[in-house]
């Protein structure tokens, strides 16, 4: 997993109010509560269910769980009709990804959690060998070169409100608009397709007990 620490130059500070607290789903929160337990989620696009733990999600949006904040120790994945067990450390976070091709595997993502940064991780699920994350405000490569079934991440500063494009060379394959990033909190980005026809989409950064 790769990360860097990443200052926009050109971008404009917005100045916004977030709330924190419970989301629409009364078992959601903002704030991780133990940050020696292990949190563990779910991505695997065109999936609408998924298993963590005892946790079970189903009407997944985006094919991307919250994550399961659970002990540390071995834990229980059902994902794409597989179930797997696999073992988790303390105040880590990662994601069970499985692939277009239907292959699961476990990744550790680089949150950071800094009280005066966004998390923005980027994930490259289509067929395209290499993919830069851009944002145009700033004319600038926010996470370079991402390969195919793997994923980075940045931390930028924040109160922000950003457009990313996700590009291969000079050709832009997709692109998410408006993407809110607060401080101490993250989002994801995910560009899945192949052949030529891409899409993406973002999701905030939840948690569930």
């Amino acid at each position: 997993m790769k990360s860097a620490k990443f200052t926009l130059p050109c971008a404009t500070t917005l100045l916004f109010l977030a709330t924190p607290g419970l989301t629409q789903d009364g078992g959601l929160y903002e704030d991780v509560a133990d940050p020696n337990a292990a949190f563990v989620r779910v991505i695997a696009t065109g999936e609408t269910v998924a298993v963590v733990q005892s946790v079970a999600f189903r009407d997944v949006e985006d094919g991307i769980t919250p994550y399961v904040v659970t002990d540390p120790g071995e834990v229980k994945i059902v994902a794409a009709g597989t179930e797997v067990a696999e073992m988790v450390e303390p105040a880590t976070f990662y994601t069970y990804l499985v692939g277009p091709d239907g292959t699961g595997s476990l990744i550790e993502d680089d949150l950071t959690g800094n009280p005066a940064q966004a998390d923005v991780t980027f994930y490259n699920l289509s067929d395209v060998e290499a993919v830069d994350l851009f944002v145009p405000q700033a004319n600038a490569v926010a996470i370079p070169a991402v390969s195919a079934n793997s994923a980075a991440t940045v931390a930028l500063k924040a109160p922000l409100t950003l457009d990313f494009q996700m590009q291969s060379g000079d050709e832009m394959l997709a692109q998410v608009d408006a993407v809110d990033l607060m401080r101490r909190a993250g989002v994801t980005i995910i560009l899945s397709g192949a052949g030529g026809s891409y899409s993406a989409s973002v999701t905030d950064n939840r948690y569930v007990n």
